[in-house]
């Protein structure tokens, strides 16, 4: 009886309370279109996929009044301190006019910045003065001093404003003291990771030059481990010292399992399976079995990470961590099988924006013919070599880079005084650049890639091939290789593969995209020539927690045809 009475009377005041809904519109603005306004009062608009329903969202007219009250204050923030704002009202809806009036002009702007913190001032004389903006550029400038290493730069800014005259008058003044240094690390850990394995995490050491950046990349570093359920860093600033307090709690979760389908143009449906095991007997090691099954490919591997395994050698205090790869796998290429059992062995360290992999593989590899195929040699090849990759990245995030460059260069070299059936050189180059303005981003990539072969031959998988996801988006990955009058579809000795990609933001989170590709691939070493393959398309890219989600449609432009459907997760910029 009393859980009825206590319905009935809710039922009651919900129906009490029930607003009269309207439609909501905006008239005579001249500055903002509607659909910032709406953003401003948090009203969501249908989307665009929802073509039949009417762009304007409905209000319960009792919230008018509190809707106006937020418009004003908007766009007094926005320089407009003498807007009028009112409504008016039809049977359906509810009409805002809006009358901006003149807004506050800056007519002087007096600073002593240096010339790198004045370009953050983007104030001109004679635009409109934006509060928020204002705000934002203080917080810029003390952001670029704590990267630069002043942790206590007083920084005063102030804007005057005469309403009566509708001008204001800005003052930037700025003391930078001394640049600061790294004071003590204090760390809490839990028992079973050494501190060492912390302590390689940090591209600094006690009396190092402060930097915020270098704070935010550990704290990337040690997230990067996936040994700790939360990571604190907390500095403090003593006079023209910074210290560190680092406390860190166990993952609590080690284990974990994905298993997923996944679709290429070239292979098909695929089954992808990976398990890992975080912390895997302490300090901070990990454990991953991946498997990938398709109609054509066949794999599976086994990776040991082993971070700060040894001291540098060359660098007291900094220490490298190992990773060893065993994998085995089976792959339909065209014109040929392939079997391949290898292991990789890794040494690596990151400082700060410079990375460096180095370490020694060793590869069998199994191959058949499946036709008669010129250039290619069954049989069973062993390949051991030494390798070294160093990379050079200011990108400002590796998820979802907005500006920056990207830099690497890979060589390996087989020798047949060290086992290896053929003795060779390999060598492979990329560079990236990336930039946004607005909602737009401009992407840039070039690669280039040689092998020269000296004495005997290399199997045809280990040789240079373009297409895929990070290459020509024409052709499945490594679907695109050298032709000559002779041969074609071959694994080429010369490589340059470029490619450009103009992606729009429609919101935070969803970019619509265009690129062009362009890739030369030649059957010799150094051999250049015009005979370039190119790809035009578009695909969409969606921003998660774990990375970049692209879907791309490439199209070879010789031959609509040719095409290729791509779906990947991570950015290839």
């Amino acid at each position: 009886m009393i859980k009825k009475f206590w319905l009935i009377f809710l039922l009651l005041c919900s129906f009490s309370l029930a607003g009269d809904f309207k439609y909501l519109q905006f008239e005579g603005d001249k500055y903002f279109e509607d659909k910032k306004l709406y953003e401003v009062l948090g009203l969501k608009q249908p989307s665009w996929y929802e073509f039949y329903k009417d762009k304007r969202p409905k209000i319960d007219t009792k919230l008018i009044k509190a809707l106006l009250g937020v418009l004003k204050n908007f766009y007094k923030a926005q320089g407009f301190y003498f807007a009028n704002i009112n409504q008016k009202e039809t049977n359906t809806t509810v009409i805002i006019h809006i009358d901006s009036n003149d807004p506050v002009i800056i007519n002087k702007i007096d600073s002593n910045l240096d010339p790198k913190y004045q370009k953050l001032v983007t104030f001109k004389k004679g635009d409109r003065f934006v509060a928020t903006t204002f705000i934002k550029i203080k917080k810029d400038i003390k952001n670029q001093l704590q990267t630069d290493g002043y942790c206590n730069a007083q920084l005063d800014t102030k804007a005057y404003i005469d309403l009566e005259n509708k001008i204001t008058a800005l003052k930037y003044d700025l003391v930078k003291n001394s640049i600061c240094k790294f004071g003590e690390i204090t760390l809490h850990i839990p028992k079973n990771i050494s501190k060492k394995v912390i302590y390689s995490r940090l591209n600094f050491k006690k009396g190092s030059t402060y930097s915020i950046k270098k704070i935010k990349d550990a704290y990337s570093s040690i997230s990067g481990l996936e040994a700790f359920n939360s990571i604190q860093i907390k500095p403090v600033t003593r006079s023209q010292r910074v210290d560190l307090d680092i406390k860190l709690s166990p993952k609590k979760k080690r284990i974990r399992q994905e298993i997923g389908l996944g679709y290429e143009t070239n292979l098909g449906p695929k089954v992808i399976f990976r398990w890992s095991e975080r912390n895997f007997q302490g300090d901070a090691k990990k454990v991953e079995v991946n498997f990938k099954y398709s109609k054509k490919e066949k794999f599976v591997s086994n990776t040991l990470f082993w971070p700060a395994f040894m001291e540098n050698p060359f660098i007291s205090g900094y220490y490298l961590d190992l990773k060893n790869q065993f994998s085995f796998s089976k792959f339909e290429y065209n014109k040929f099988n392939e079997k391949k059992i290898s292991n990789i062995l890794h040494l690596l360290k990151d400082y700060y924006l410079f990375s460096v992999d180095t370490g020694i593989g060793f590869e069998k590899i199994y191959i058949n013919k499946t036709g008669e195929v010129c250039n290619i040699s069954d049989g069973h090849f062993f390949l051991f070599y030494p390798f070294i990759n160093l990379i050079l990245d200011n990108r400002d995030s590796k998820i979802n880079p907005k500006e920056g460059i990207y830099l690497s260069a890979y060589f390996e070299s087989g020798y047949k005084f060290l086992s290896s059936d053929t003795t060779y050189t390999k060598f492979i180059s990329e560079a990236r650049f990336i930039k946004s303005f607005d909602r737009f981003t401009l992407a840039l990539k070039g690669k280039f890639g040689v092998i020269n072969e000296i004495e005997k031959k290399l199997p045809e998988s280990k040789l240079l091939f373009g297409g895929g996801a990070f290459s020509n988006r024409a052709y499945g990955y490594n679907r695109l290789g050298a032709t000559d009058s002779i041969c074609e579809d071959m694994g080429g000795k010369t490589l340059i593969d470029t490619s450009m990609e103009l992606n729009y933001w429609v919101w935070d989170k969803f970019a619509l995209g265009l690129f062009y590709d362009s890739t030369m691939l030649t059957l010799k070493s150094f051999d250049f020539d015009t005979n370039f393959r190119h790809a035009l398309g578009g695909g969409v890219r969606y921003l998660t927690p774990i990375g970049l989600i692209k879907f791309d449609v490439g199209f070879d432009i010789e031959s609509k045809k040719q095409y290729a459907v791509h779906f990947q997760i991570g950015q290839s910029f």
